[in-house]
């Protein structure tokens, strides 16, 4: 028998739920504001050949809406460089080589004395440019190859915020983080640009609608963070660290292991991480076909980074292992027998669902990764805190999620108008819909700020007048 919904608390806090909305806030504080780029008037004009530099970044910004783009500060030569160093406030440094008064990488050492953890980023015309980057300047916190694509410069940007909100972000929100190993600056240049328009693009389409555009905003910082790793031992560190976060890990297959160029170097990585995490989504990628047998033998997904699909491939990923598609329910024999692509979805269709679907994800953390790719940050904290093995059955374990998924939709439509839609319209949570853009009248608005400030002030008032109920009636305007 299903709990009343005021019984629901006992299973799912309701200061539980409230935290999250708080905590987008304070989600990827700290951000990329000022960029000084120092590269020659000429290749300055490559840069801007097709356009402003700058209104690419704002343009890709919208596009993705997120906010506050960075502005860009050019310096033609080091000493220019150095001296706005002495004076304004940067937050990252791209430096591009063949500067005309001084070495590219003498310029790296200078500003890394001055200011150690300033990033600084060489944005290279080709790999010829950085064959000795390592032994000439292990300074640099990361290398790229500009092919003319602004994407690149959106993707390096997310990259130095991620990297630099991870350790916060993760333990505020527990916030995912998804580990991309590439040694080769010429694939990095194109990979990270394209996971980062999946990782956007996905996360955008599954932050549910039920909500008003602020919070939908505000969910989009819960995003997973793409951290990036050239070599294993750096990856295992990244792994270490963030251990109970990561989600996925996307591995080259040949790269630097004990300073050697290790050719099966992301598969012993790739093992690694099964054996402390058995159902981790794993991806391979490699130039070598023949490394799809290997990939297959650890039970990883594995891509041809060669492949004209890799785009389409990457995204089919994060689909289906990484828990951005729909929550599909297959029985042993592959048949489908169940599939969710929201929240009400999935509260509604869990009563029928057999147990063998049920037990089988459960195990495997894959509730909780769904919630999670949907930004739905306090309900996957709660389920990634049970193991399947918690509960006395099956018929337990189901009943415990159903309800936190119905206490959980409930809670997060209190005290928010919403904007009506006939598609999304839920007659067992909605509380307060508006129909239309325009604001709302002044009935309508006083019965709004009374909904918002009871709920508010509920658990005061639940302690101070046990015995009384106050709400405000389901209300369209």
């Amino acid at each position: 028998m299903e709990p009343a919904p005021h019984d629901l608390v006992t299973l799912f806090r309701e200061e539980d739920l409230e935290a999250p909305i708080k905590v987008f806030h304070e989600l990827m504080a700290k951000k990329i504001g000022e960029i000084l780029l120092v590269s020659t008037p000429y290749d300055a004009f490559i840069m801007e050949e097709d356009g402003s530099l700058t209104s690419k970044i704002i343009n890709e910004y919208r596009g993705l809406n997120l906010s506050r783009p960075p502005r860009l500060t050019q310096a033609t030569t080091g000493r220019e460089a150095l001296e706005l160093l002495n004076w304004q406030h940067f937050d990252l440094v791209i430096t591009m080589p063949r500067l005309e008064d001084m070495d590219t990488f003498a310029l790296v050492a200078r500003i890394k004395s001055i200011k150690p953890d300033l990033p600084v980023i060489l944005l290279a015309h080709s790999p010829a440019d950085i064959e000795t980057e390592n032994e000439a300047c292990p300074q640099l916190d990361n290398i790229f190859i500009w092919s003319g694509d602004s994407d690149l410069l959106l993707a390096l940007i997310k990259s130095v915020e991620d990297r630099l909100n991870a350790a916060p972000d993760t333990q505020k929100a527990m916030v995912r983080v998804l580990i991309l190993v590439e040694d080769s600056p010429l694939y990095r240049s194109f990979l990270l640009p394209l996971i980062y328009k999946v990782v956007v693009k996905q996360t955008r389409s599954v932050v549910e609608d039920t909500l008003n555009e602020e919070h939908r905003l505000l969910k989009m910082r819960a995003r997973p963070k793409i951290l990036v790793a050239e070599n294993y031992e750096a990856a295992l560190n990244l792994f270490k660290e963030y251990k109970p976060y990561v989600f996925g890990v996307l591995s080259d297959t040949r790269f630097p292991k004990d300073c050697v160029m290790t050719e099966d170097a992301g598969l012993q990585l790739l093992s690694k991480f099964k054996e402390e995490v058995p159902y981790l989504p794993l991806l391979l990628l490699s130039t070598d076909p023949s490394n799809r047998s290997k990939a297959d033998a650890l039970k990883a997904v594995f891509i041809d980074k060669n492949s004209p699909e890799l785009h389409a491939q990457l995204e089919a990923f994060f689909l289906e292992y990484l828990g951005f598609g729909d929550f599909v329910f297959h029985l042993s024999d592959q048949t489908e027998v169940g599939r969710a692509s929201n929240l009400r979805t999935l509260e509604k269709i869990l009563p029928d669902v057999p147990d063998e679907p049920i037990e089988y994800h459960a195990k495997r953390n894959h509730f909780s990764n769904w919630l999670m790719a949907r930004s739905e940050i306090s309900l996957a904290s709660k389920l990634s805190t049970y193991a399947a093995s918690d509960f006395p059955s099956t018929a337990d374990m189901r009943h415990f999620i159903i309800s936190s998924i119905n206490a959980l939709r409930r809670c997060r439509q209190k005290g928010i108008v919403v904007r009506f839609s006939a598609e999304e319209f839920d007659p067992d949570v909605a509380d307060f819909m508006k129909i239309g853009r325009g604001s709302l009248g002044g009935k309508a608005r006083g019965m709004a700020f009374l909904d918002i400030l009871l709920h508010r002030n509920r658990f005061e008032l639940a302690r101070d007048f046990p015995d009384l109920r106050i709400t405000v009636p389901k209300t369209l305007v």
